[in-house]
This record gives C-alpha cells, structure tokens and sequence, in this order.
C-alpha cells in the first residue's frame, strides 16, 4: 500500500462521522465532486468501498468501521505532535543574558526589572566576554546584545538600533580606549572621525572608565546620529536554531524596547 495522504485520512474521519458528501464538503470547506473524487481515491488505496451509499446517507462498511477509532488517534497524535510548544515564563528555572560592556550599566537594572515582573527564576546578566558566542550555541546563554559584525552562520543577529560615537571626559587629558570582547581589541566601538588620535590609556571596565572622564576622555555611543557614515549596527544576538523558539521570543520582545529607549 502506498503512503496515504494525511488530507485524504481526515477526510475519511470527517465522512464517518457527516455521512454525507455534502456535509463533509461544508465542513472541511471543499466542493462536492472534490470530497467524491478523494473518497474513490482511498477506497482504490485501502481496497476496501469504505461507504455504502443509502437512502440515510453513507453507511460505514466493517472495515472502515474497524480502521475510524485508529485513524481518529493517530491524527489526534499527529496533531499533539506538531502542536505550538506552551511557554509560561513562571516555569523557567535560569534566564540568562549577556550585554556588550557599554550596554551593562544603562541597561542592566531595567532589563532584570522586566525580566523579574514576569518570572521568579534565576536572572544572570554578564558582560559579554570571549566565550559568550559558544556559550550562546550551546544553549548556556538565552540571548545577547552586541553590535552586527561577520559572525557565524549558527549566530542569529537580529538588528534593534543604531548608534554612533561622540566624545565625553575631559578632552585636556588623555585618549582612554575600553576594550569590548570579541569587537574593538583593534579600534574603537564607534568609528572615530579622527584617525589620528590613539589611546594612551587601555581599560576592559565600562565602571572605571566613568571614573576616569573627570580626568581624561574617551569615545562612546550615542543616540546623536548626525554622523550617519559612522554608525554601529546593534543586534540582539541568540543560537539561529533556537531564534523562534517561546523562550528566546519572550526574552527578545523583552530586550528589544529597553535596548531602543536607552538614554546613553
């Protein structure tokens, strides 16, 4: 026997229970000749008439009589199978979220607020360090926030804003550069319109560099994109496989508007 179509078997389900064509057609919104033409391509299948036709209306045979509680099942279980997967936020254990260095203190205590307001699990937010993109494929960390460079294909980055760079501190003092993991080792997170001016202070802590702008100045985001040659693409960054999944869709819808409405 060849493999039947599932349509042609809930179609069988649905004239055992009308025993009508008519009926059936209405109920499963196709045409009459079209319920016909599919019933006497089951029966050529399952060689079997599957439904005497009477003055009542169709009569199951014995054998369509003996087949309709498995068939039902069995499309019951299909249906069970491929159903959305229910997400309710109370039932999680961990959340995890990893934020690039410029990002952890303007963003941080909201994002746990929000995260906090819908569930009680564990919260861990960290600075995104060297390890968070195989962290991220290995499903140890939900979700991230970083800007878009070449990352692999396993990576989803799914862009929320843009940013570009200005100076703050003290510009009588010296250039300090803070390094982000896996972005600006090599030159600065916004693109400087300055080449020329090179850092004589290197730090990897977004709390000291505050500290340091009475003193000295530095280079950051902003929401002033007067300089639209230099902007910096922000993403939300999770595993590509599990982009659609509840969890991660929550966390995302979550992160985005907090992201977007950070006041640099």
């Amino acid at each position: 026997m060849k493999q039947l179509d599932l349509n042609l078997l809930f179609l069988f389900i649905t004239l055992y229970h009308e025993g009508s064509t008519k009926k059936t057609a209405l109920k499963l919104n196709r045409s009459q000749s079209y319920v016909s033409k599919a019933l006497a391509q089951l029966r050529e299948e399952l060689a079997d008439p599957l439904f005497i036709r009477t003055a009542s209306g169709f009569v199951p045979t014995s054998y369509a009589n003996n087949i309709a509680p498995k068939v039902k099942e069995a499309l019951a279980l299909m249906h069970n199978a491929v159903k959305p997967e229910l997400f309710d936020p109370l039932t999680l254990d961990k959340v995890t979220v990893h934020l690039a260095t410029p990002f952890i203190i303007p963003i941080g205590k909201r994002l746990i607020k929000a995260i906090r307001q819908q569930t009680s699990a564990i919260i861990e937010l960290r600075e995104w360090h060297l390890r968070t993109e195989a962290l991220l494929l290995d499903e140890q960390v939900d979700l991230a926030v970083h800007a878009i460079i070449d990352r692999p294909q396993s990576l989803y980055q799914k862009k929320v804003m843009s940013i570009c760079g200005s100076f703050t501190g003290n510009q009588q003092g010296e250039f300090v550069k803070t390094i982000i993991d896996n972005f600006n080792e090599h030159k600065t997170f916004c693109p400087l319109n300055d080449a020329k001016i090179q850092p004589s202070i290197i730090i990897d802590n977004q709390y000291l560099a505050g500290q340091l702008m009475d003193e000295h100045f530095s280079y950051g985001p902003t929401h002033n994109l007067d300089q639209k040659s230099n902007l910096t693409e922000i993403a939300l960054i999770c595993k590509a496989a599990s982009r659609n999944s509840p969890k991660v869709q929550w966390l995302m819808d979550l992160c985005a508007p907090i992201v977007k409405e950070t006041q640099w």
